[in-house]
């Protein structure tokens, strides 16, 4: 079965021009943009064929995440369809003081459309943070900067628009769409997001909202972890992957495709109904305010061994694991206790929510992913 990688060497020799934009595109423009272009930053444009080149080489001690994403960058480098566009306005900002990891960048395509591209979280405890952030807080710091970059990119443009992203990033790429000014909502085109967390109810039932949903184009793997985050989507599409992990599901290299769609499923995993439902009843339970609390305090733990990425703790765990332990004994009892219980309690909603859907006797009725 075929994949991304494949895609490009099948359909990459056809411009844009006369074979236009489908979500396997999408997707590949999504996930070029975990690499970094610092000679496209603010003021600078080159081609993505020319930022290929100055990429620095690949070392095995960067790992296979950094790998896929390098190589991607230059197998759509080597093609007609990708290869000629020009990048600009690239911007990565990490700021743990802030409470934010945002980066974008933007794509001119030969057919005259701007395409702009939000990086999903990266291995940084400010990204992964600003994650969970999203259960108690909208707009986290990432969706601000993302309406402003969004703004900008559309206003140095007449053309048509798209936005995309993979995880977080697809998050970005809609939470931004919905939050434009009407007259810039028009010129999009279309949205995609990729195993991306949905949106708060708020910003679903808004009409700005409204005005883009229709040009939402959500995509979950058949076993969805970050994607049913939230779980306030329109109608997604369940594209089926030979990964077997969760974690390696979110990996879109994985993904499956045939000639220029993906291969769908009927409906995701038992297994991702579950974390859908249990996610959903802890939501429910916990207060807004209980939920910062524990953010704040669960990454003021992680924070004090000193850790940047998430790397740095599992290169040092038995360090790692000393400084989680002491600065637990420095949180309050009354906060401790409170974090604990809400632990306790998603572990048990999820325990009942597993023994609910083993139980279950299937659904022979049931329609595909449609939320």
């Amino acid at each position: 079965m075929a994949n991304l990688m494949d895609y490009l060497v099948w359909r990459g020799d056809l411009p844009l021009a006369v074979d236009g934009w489908n979500g396997i595109d999408a997707l590949a423009m999504a996930m070029v943009c975990y690499n970094d272009f610092p000679d496209a930053g603010p003021g600078a444009r080159k081609t993505l064929k020319a930022l290929a080149a100055l990429q620095p080489p690949f070392t095995p001690e960067d790992g296979q995440h950094v790998a896929e994403r390098c190589g991607l960058l230059q197998r759509m480098a080597g093609t007609a369809r990708f290869g000629g566009m020009v990048l600009h306005d690239f911007v990565n900002e990490v700021d743990m003081a802030r409470g934010i990891q945002f980066s974008a960048v933007t794509a001119d395509a030969p057919d005259g459309s701007r395409f702009v591209s939000f990086r999903g979280t990266d291995s940084t405890l400010v990204g992964w943070k600003e994650d969970f952030m999203m259960s108690f807080e909208s707009p986290v710091p990432a969706q601000t900067a993302a309406v402003e970059y969004l703004a900008r990119a559309a206003a140095g443009t007449s053309g048509p628009l798209r936005a995309a992203g993979h995880s977080k990033g697809g998050n970005l790429a809609v939470y931004a769409a919905a939050n434009l000014p009407e007259d810039v909502q028009r010129r999009i085109v279309d949205i995609y997001s990729f195993d991306g967390p949905g949106l708060n109810e708020a910003v679903v039932n808004s009409e700005s909202y409204a005005r883009v949903c229709k040009r939402i184009h959500s995509f979950v793997p058949q076993a969805s972890i970050v994607g049913m985050l939230l779980s306030y989507h329109p109608d997604y599409k369940v594209v089926k992957s030979t990964a077997l992990s969760g974690i390696g599901q979110h990996n879109t290299f994985n993904w499956q495709v045939e000639g220029p769609h993906f291969v769908e499923m009927e409906q995701v995993d038992r297994g991702s109904e579950v974390i859908d439902q249990t996610l959903r009843e802890w939501l429910r339970q916990c207060a807004p305010e209980q939920r910062r609390v524990f953010v704040n305090t669960l990454f003021d733990i992680l924070q004090s061994t000193d850790a940047v990425m998430l790397g740095d703790m599992r290169r040092n765990v038995r360090a790692s694991a000393a400084a989680i332990l002491e600065a637990t004994r420095r949180v309050d009892p009354a906060t401790s206790r409170m974090i604990w219980q809400l632990l306790g309690r998603f572990l048990q909603i999820g325990a009942g929510s597993l023994l609910d859907m083993l139980n279950r006797k299937p659904d022979p009725g049931a329609g595909t992913g449609t939320k």
